[in-house]
Protein backbone atom coordinates (compact mmCIF):
# COMPACT_ATOMS: atom_id res chain seq x y z
CA UNK A 1 0.00 0.00 0.00
CA UNK A 2 1.46 3.37 -0.92
CA UNK A 3 2.39 5.81 1.83
CA UNK A 4 -0.19 8.47 0.98
CA UNK A 5 -3.05 5.96 1.11
CA UNK A 6 -1.75 4.61 4.39
CA UNK A 7 -1.69 8.06 5.98
CA UNK A 8 -5.10 8.88 4.52
CA UNK A 9 -6.50 5.83 6.31
CA UNK A 10 -5.40 7.18 9.68
CA UNK A 11 -7.18 10.47 8.96
CA UNK A 12 -10.36 8.97 7.54
CA UNK A 13 -11.39 6.69 10.41
CA UNK A 14 -12.10 9.64 12.67
CA UNK A 15 -15.62 8.98 14.00
CA UNK A 16 -15.31 6.22 16.58
CA UNK A 17 -17.19 4.97 19.61
CA UNK A 18 -19.49 2.44 21.27
CA UNK A 19 -22.30 1.35 18.97
CA UNK A 20 -24.48 -0.90 21.14
CA UNK A 21 -24.12 -2.82 24.37
CA UNK A 22 -26.06 -5.60 26.05
CA UNK A 23 -26.27 -6.34 29.75
CA UNK A 24 -28.25 -7.87 32.59
CA UNK A 25 -29.49 -5.97 35.61
CA UNK A 26 -30.77 -7.62 38.76
CA UNK A 27 -34.49 -7.62 39.26
CA UNK A 28 -37.08 -6.06 37.01
CA UNK A 29 -36.25 -2.87 35.14
CA UNK A 30 -39.32 -0.67 34.95
CA UNK A 31 -39.76 1.97 32.28
CA UNK A 32 -40.56 5.18 34.15
CA UNK A 33 -39.63 7.76 31.49
CA UNK A 34 -40.02 8.40 27.78
CA UNK A 35 -37.24 10.80 26.82
CA UNK A 36 -34.67 8.14 25.88
CA UNK A 37 -36.90 5.16 25.12
CA UNK A 38 -35.64 5.18 21.51
CA UNK A 39 -32.22 4.22 22.88
CA UNK A 40 -33.48 1.00 24.47
CA UNK A 41 -33.52 -1.59 21.71
CA UNK A 42 -34.63 -4.42 23.99
CA UNK A 43 -35.78 -4.80 27.59
CA UNK A 44 -37.08 -8.17 28.77
CA UNK A 45 -37.50 -9.52 32.26
CA UNK A 46 -36.43 -13.12 32.98
CA UNK A 47 -38.43 -14.10 36.09
CA UNK A 48 -36.75 -17.49 36.50
CA UNK A 49 -33.39 -15.73 36.95
CA UNK A 50 -34.76 -12.59 38.54
CA UNK A 51 -32.96 -10.36 36.08
CA UNK A 52 -33.70 -8.11 33.09
CA UNK A 53 -31.89 -8.24 29.77
CA UNK A 54 -31.38 -4.85 28.14
CA UNK A 55 -29.82 -3.78 24.85
CA UNK A 56 -28.89 -0.12 24.48
CA UNK A 57 -27.97 2.09 21.54
CA UNK A 58 -27.09 5.47 23.00
CA UNK A 59 -26.57 7.00 19.55
CA UNK A 60 -30.20 6.92 18.35
CA UNK A 61 -31.58 10.38 17.60
CA UNK A 62 -35.15 11.67 17.86
CA UNK A 63 -35.47 11.73 14.07
CA UNK A 64 -34.61 8.02 13.84
CA UNK A 65 -31.11 8.57 12.51
CA UNK A 66 -27.92 7.76 14.38
CA UNK A 67 -25.11 10.10 15.36
CA UNK A 68 -22.25 8.33 17.07
CA UNK A 69 -21.15 9.67 20.44
CA UNK A 70 -17.39 10.01 19.96
CA UNK A 71 -16.34 10.86 23.52
CA UNK A 72 -16.38 8.23 26.27
CA UNK A 73 -17.33 10.77 28.95
CA UNK A 74 -20.38 11.79 26.91
CA UNK A 75 -21.29 8.17 26.26
CA UNK A 76 -21.21 7.39 29.99
CA UNK A 77 -23.38 10.42 30.73
CA UNK A 78 -25.90 9.36 28.10
CA UNK A 79 -25.92 5.77 29.38
CA UNK A 80 -26.59 7.02 32.90
CA UNK A 81 -29.53 9.05 31.58
CA UNK A 82 -30.96 6.03 29.74
CA UNK A 83 -30.64 3.74 32.75
CA UNK A 84 -32.27 6.31 35.01
CA UNK A 85 -35.47 5.81 33.04
CA UNK A 86 -35.27 2.13 33.98
CA UNK A 87 -34.66 2.94 37.65
CA UNK A 88 -31.11 1.61 37.28
CA UNK A 89 -27.55 2.92 37.49
CA UNK A 90 -24.42 2.15 35.40
CA UNK A 91 -22.93 0.19 38.31
CA UNK A 92 -25.95 -2.14 38.16
CA UNK A 93 -24.94 -3.38 34.71
CA UNK A 94 -23.55 -6.86 34.23
CA UNK A 95 -22.32 -6.34 30.67
CA UNK A 96 -22.28 -9.32 28.33
CA UNK A 97 -21.66 -7.73 24.93
CA UNK A 98 -20.35 -4.43 23.57
CA UNK A 99 -19.67 -3.21 20.02
CA UNK A 100 -17.05 -0.59 19.20
CA UNK A 101 -16.94 0.91 15.72
CA UNK A 102 -14.42 2.85 13.64
CA UNK A 103 -16.03 4.96 10.93
CA UNK A 104 -15.30 6.98 7.83
CA UNK A 105 -17.74 9.43 6.24
CA UNK A 106 -16.00 9.16 2.87
CA UNK A 107 -18.34 7.42 0.42
CA UNK A 108 -15.41 5.72 -1.35
CA UNK A 109 -13.75 4.53 1.85
CA UNK A 110 -15.41 1.10 2.08
CA UNK A 111 -14.19 0.01 -1.34
CA UNK A 112 -10.80 1.72 -1.00
CA UNK A 113 -9.92 -0.12 2.23
CA UNK A 114 -11.99 -3.27 1.86
CA UNK A 115 -8.98 -5.40 0.91
CA UNK A 116 -6.88 -4.03 3.79
CA UNK A 117 -9.68 -4.79 6.25
CA UNK A 118 -10.14 -8.22 4.71
CA UNK A 119 -6.47 -8.91 5.41
CA UNK A 120 -6.81 -7.83 9.04
CA UNK A 121 -9.94 -9.93 9.48
CA UNK A 122 -8.20 -12.92 7.86
CA UNK A 123 -5.24 -12.53 10.23
CA UNK A 124 -7.61 -12.58 13.21
CA UNK A 125 -9.47 -15.58 11.79
CA UNK A 126 -6.20 -17.45 11.43
CA UNK A 127 -4.86 -16.43 14.84
CA UNK A 128 -7.96 -17.51 16.76
CA UNK A 129 -9.29 -20.28 14.48
CA UNK A 130 -12.60 -18.62 13.66
CA UNK A 131 -14.97 -21.05 11.93
CA UNK A 132 -17.80 -18.69 10.95
CA UNK A 133 -16.31 -16.47 8.25
CA UNK A 134 -18.49 -14.59 5.77
CA UNK A 135 -18.36 -12.31 2.75
CA UNK A 136 -21.78 -11.01 1.70
CA UNK A 137 -22.78 -9.30 -1.55
CA UNK A 138 -25.85 -7.47 -2.81
CA UNK A 139 -28.28 -9.84 -4.52
CA UNK A 140 -28.76 -7.66 -7.62
CA UNK A 141 -25.62 -5.57 -8.07
CA UNK A 142 -23.14 -8.07 -6.56
CA UNK A 143 -21.61 -5.15 -4.69
CA UNK A 144 -19.64 -6.16 -1.61
CA UNK A 145 -21.64 -5.50 1.56
CA UNK A 146 -19.63 -6.95 4.43
CA UNK A 147 -16.80 -9.22 5.55
CA UNK A 148 -17.18 -10.76 9.00
CA UNK A 149 -15.86 -13.45 11.32
CA UNK A 150 -17.74 -14.59 14.41
CA UNK A 151 -17.23 -16.87 17.39
CA UNK A 152 -18.52 -17.19 20.91
CA UNK A 153 -16.49 -14.42 22.56
CA UNK A 154 -15.64 -12.05 19.71
CA UNK A 155 -16.62 -10.75 16.30
CA UNK A 156 -15.17 -8.33 13.80
CA UNK A 157 -16.94 -6.99 10.73
CA UNK A 158 -16.26 -4.45 8.01
CA UNK A 159 -19.37 -3.32 6.24
CA UNK A 160 -20.77 -0.80 3.83
CA UNK A 161 -22.59 1.26 6.42
CA UNK A 162 -24.12 3.66 3.91
CA UNK A 163 -25.76 0.75 2.12
CA UNK A 164 -26.76 -1.03 5.34
CA UNK A 165 -28.41 2.05 6.87
CA UNK A 166 -29.96 3.35 3.63
CA UNK A 167 -28.11 6.58 4.23
CA UNK A 168 -29.62 7.20 7.68
CA UNK A 169 -26.23 6.88 9.37
CA UNK A 170 -23.50 9.46 8.84
CA UNK A 171 -20.93 6.71 8.41
CA UNK A 172 -20.19 5.15 5.01
CA UNK A 173 -17.49 2.67 5.99
CA UNK A 174 -17.57 0.87 9.34
CA UNK A 175 -15.08 -1.49 10.95
CA UNK A 176 -16.67 -2.95 14.07
CA UNK A 177 -15.10 -5.05 16.82
CA UNK A 178 -17.41 -6.85 19.23
CA UNK A 179 -16.77 -8.35 22.63
CA UNK A 180 -19.11 -11.10 23.83
CA UNK A 181 -19.23 -13.30 26.93
CA UNK A 182 -17.85 -10.35 28.87
CA UNK A 183 -18.81 -11.83 32.27
CA UNK A 184 -19.35 -8.38 33.71
CA UNK A 185 -15.90 -7.04 32.80
CA UNK A 186 -15.51 -3.35 31.95
CA UNK A 187 -15.48 -1.74 28.53
CA UNK A 188 -11.93 -0.53 29.18
CA UNK A 189 -10.73 -4.06 29.90
CA UNK A 190 -12.37 -5.48 26.80
CA UNK A 191 -11.21 -2.89 24.30
CA UNK A 192 -7.89 -1.77 25.77
CA UNK A 193 -6.71 -5.20 26.95
CA UNK A 194 -8.52 -8.09 25.25
CA UNK A 195 -8.71 -6.47 21.84
CA UNK A 196 -5.13 -5.21 22.08
CA UNK A 197 -4.09 -8.83 22.67
CA UNK A 198 -6.12 -10.02 19.68
CA UNK A 199 -4.73 -7.35 17.38
CA UNK A 200 -1.14 -8.03 18.45
CA UNK A 201 -1.56 -11.73 17.78
CA UNK A 202 -3.16 -10.99 14.40
CA UNK A 203 -0.11 -9.04 13.25
CA UNK A 204 1.91 -12.26 13.43
CA UNK A 205 -0.35 -14.08 10.96
CA UNK A 206 0.50 -12.34 7.67
CA UNK A 207 2.54 -15.25 6.33
CA UNK A 208 0.02 -17.86 7.51
CA UNK A 209 -2.83 -16.01 5.80
CA UNK A 210 -0.93 -16.01 2.51
CA UNK A 211 -0.27 -19.74 2.80
CA UNK A 212 -3.87 -20.57 3.65
CA UNK A 213 -5.20 -18.38 0.83
CA UNK A 214 -2.89 -20.06 -1.68
CA UNK A 215 -3.86 -23.55 -0.53
CA UNK A 216 -7.51 -22.77 -1.10
CA UNK A 217 -6.94 -20.95 -4.41
CA UNK A 218 -4.79 -23.77 -5.76
CA UNK A 219 -7.45 -26.32 -4.86
CA UNK A 220 -10.20 -24.19 -6.39
CA UNK A 221 -8.44 -23.67 -9.72
CA UNK A 222 -7.16 -27.24 -10.11
CA UNK A 223 -10.60 -28.69 -9.38
CA UNK A 224 -12.03 -26.40 -12.06
CA UNK A 225 -9.41 -27.62 -14.55
CA UNK A 226 -10.71 -31.16 -14.16
CA UNK A 227 -14.11 -30.17 -15.55
CA UNK A 228 -15.08 -30.24 -19.19
CA UNK A 229 -14.34 -26.93 -20.89
CA UNK A 230 -18.03 -26.08 -21.24
CA UNK A 231 -18.57 -26.58 -17.48
CA UNK A 232 -15.60 -24.57 -16.25
CA UNK A 233 -16.09 -21.49 -14.11
CA UNK A 234 -12.82 -19.85 -15.17
CA UNK A 235 -11.98 -19.53 -18.86
CA UNK A 236 -8.35 -18.72 -18.10
CA UNK A 237 -5.87 -18.38 -15.26
CA UNK A 238 -5.95 -14.61 -15.72
CA UNK A 239 -9.72 -14.58 -15.27
CA UNK A 240 -9.29 -16.65 -12.11
CA UNK A 241 -6.66 -14.28 -10.71
CA UNK A 242 -8.82 -11.26 -11.46
CA UNK A 243 -11.76 -12.78 -9.62
CA UNK A 244 -9.72 -13.61 -6.52
CA UNK A 245 -7.19 -10.79 -6.43
CA UNK A 246 -8.80 -9.52 -3.20
CA UNK A 247 -7.18 -12.43 -1.33
CA UNK A 248 -3.74 -12.20 -2.95
CA UNK A 249 -1.94 -9.81 -0.62
CA UNK A 250 1.64 -9.46 -1.83
CA UNK A 251 4.03 -10.20 -4.70
CA UNK A 252 5.64 -13.11 -2.87
CA UNK A 253 2.24 -14.75 -2.39
CA UNK A 254 1.38 -14.25 -6.06
CA UNK A 255 4.66 -15.84 -7.17
CA UNK A 256 4.10 -18.80 -4.85
CA UNK A 257 0.56 -19.25 -6.18
CA UNK A 258 1.65 -19.11 -9.82
CA UNK A 259 4.44 -21.62 -9.19
CA UNK A 260 1.77 -24.20 -8.31
CA UNK A 261 0.39 -24.23 -11.87
CA UNK A 262 2.17 -26.15 -14.65
CA UNK A 263 1.08 -23.68 -17.32
CA UNK A 264 3.28 -20.95 -15.84
CA UNK A 265 6.92 -21.17 -16.90
CA UNK A 266 8.22 -18.07 -15.12
CA UNK A 267 6.08 -17.21 -12.05
CA UNK A 268 8.03 -14.03 -11.24
CA UNK A 269 7.67 -12.63 -14.74
CA UNK A 270 3.98 -13.54 -14.81
CA UNK A 271 3.40 -11.92 -11.40
CA UNK A 272 5.04 -8.66 -12.45
CA UNK A 273 3.17 -8.59 -15.75
CA UNK A 274 -0.14 -9.17 -14.01
CA UNK A 275 0.48 -6.32 -11.55
CA UNK A 276 1.53 -3.98 -14.34
CA UNK A 277 -1.57 -4.73 -16.38
CA UNK A 278 -4.23 -5.10 -13.67
CA UNK A 279 -2.94 -2.82 -10.86
CA UNK A 280 -3.44 -5.37 -8.09
CA UNK A 281 -2.87 -3.85 -4.65
CA UNK A 282 -0.21 -5.42 -2.43
CA UNK A 283 0.52 -5.05 1.27
CA UNK A 284 3.49 -5.61 3.53
CA UNK A 285 4.01 -6.42 7.19
CA UNK A 286 4.56 -2.70 7.65
CA UNK A 287 1.00 -2.04 6.45
CA UNK A 288 -0.43 -4.56 8.91
CA UNK A 289 1.58 -3.07 11.78
CA UNK A 290 0.49 0.44 10.83
CA UNK A 291 -3.18 -0.51 10.64
CA UNK A 292 -3.11 -2.16 14.05
CA UNK A 293 -1.31 0.75 15.68
CA UNK A 294 -3.86 3.18 14.21
CA UNK A 295 -6.77 1.18 15.65
CA UNK A 296 -5.11 0.89 19.06
CA UNK A 297 -4.35 4.61 19.13
CA UNK A 298 -7.94 5.48 18.28
CA UNK A 299 -9.23 3.18 21.05
CA UNK A 300 -6.94 4.88 23.57
CA UNK A 301 -8.02 8.33 22.41
CA UNK A 302 -11.68 7.40 22.80
CA UNK A 303 -11.41 6.00 26.31
CA UNK A 304 -9.35 9.01 27.42
CA UNK A 305 -11.91 11.48 26.06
Amino acid sequence: MNTSKRMKYADELNTNGIDTLSAYVHGQAERIGNETQRNIKSCSYQPDKERTYIEVNANKQKNGNEKLITKYSEFKAKLKEILKELSKKPEDLDMIRADFCFNSKNEKSYHEYKKLHRLLISCLAKAYKFKNCYHSKDLWTHESLSIAIKKSDAEIENYNKKKESNGKDESCNRLEIRSKLMHGSSLEYQFLCKWFERLDKAREMFKEVQEESNRQLEKLYKEDLKKKKRDRDYLSLNAFLMQYRECIYCRKQMIDLLSRFDEIGDPEKKADKFKEKHKIEYFSQRDIDFLIEVLKKKLIEYFES
